[in-house]
């Protein structure tokens, strides 16, 4: 891969991860407090409310749990089945923004209270496809919706580069950390749109995925033309 394909792949990733951070804050304050992209916080939650008897909670914080496994599972489904064809009209990455922008436009729809369960499914979904589809940034793995990898993977690019001075190394690491500044910047910027739109604030991350799916669609017109 060359340097602008590069350049291009790791602006995807950028993209991609503010999407994350936005969906983050976005489900954490209009719907209950449960976190639709990283699973670790619901399952730590989950083993709380199991121990304290709280069965209703432990159903609530198992669902994105168990959505986050189906989303995975059909976007692995979905990029064998690519794999196989020889023709298709849309490129995988139109297939997955548009599958992603379908699902948020339905959950801004759905009301706060009885149906956070449903929106928060939505949104796990939504993340789930994700992560499992833009994995990685040249030969470099990531993850979009959630920091800890990131800053593992970036730390130890990091000491690779105190260790052999490395620059390539260092320039990896600055990467991998831009990622989860990104993605903490949207979780701020989600915060403080969420506290003002509510449960409609979540068709704001449309803009970013509109930008992606603009550049998947002039990637793939030349690819074909």
């Amino acid at each position: 891969m060359g340097n602008s394909d590069l350049s291009k792949n790791y602006r995807v990733s950028l993209t991609f991860a503010g999407v994350g951070g936005f969906l983050e804050a976005y489900t954490f304050v209009t719907r209950n407090e449960v976190f639709a992209n990283s699973q670790t916080g619901n399952i730590a939650r989950m083993g709380i409310c199991l121990a304290q008897g709280n069965f209703p909670m432990v159903f609530r914080y198992l669902i994105p749990v168990v959505i986050f496994v189906l989303g995975v599972s059909l976007s692995l489904r979905l990029k064998a089945a690519m794999v196989a064809s020889e023709h298709h009209v849309l490129s995988y990455g139109q297939i997955i923004v548009i599958t992603e922008m379908l699902l948020i436009i339905v959950t801004g729809f759905i009301p706060a209270g009885r149906m956070d369960i449903l929106a928060t499914a939505m949104v796990s979904l939504v993340c789930a496809i994700q992560v499992e589809s833009f994995r990685q940034f040249g030969s470099n793995s990531f993850s979009s919706t959630m920091c800890t990898g990131n800053l593992r993977l970036g730390t130890e690019r990091l000491n690779k580069f105190f260790s052999t001075r490395d620059r390539e190394s260092l320039y990896t690491a600055l990467k991998y950390y831009g990622i989860d500044a990104v993605f903490a910047a949207f979780v701020a910027i989600g915060y403080r749109v969420t506290c003002r739109l509510g449960t409609k604030a979540v068709w704001c991350s449309l803009i970013l995925l509109a930008i992606l799916l603009l550049g998947f669609s002039v990637e793939n017109f030349s690819f074909r033309r």
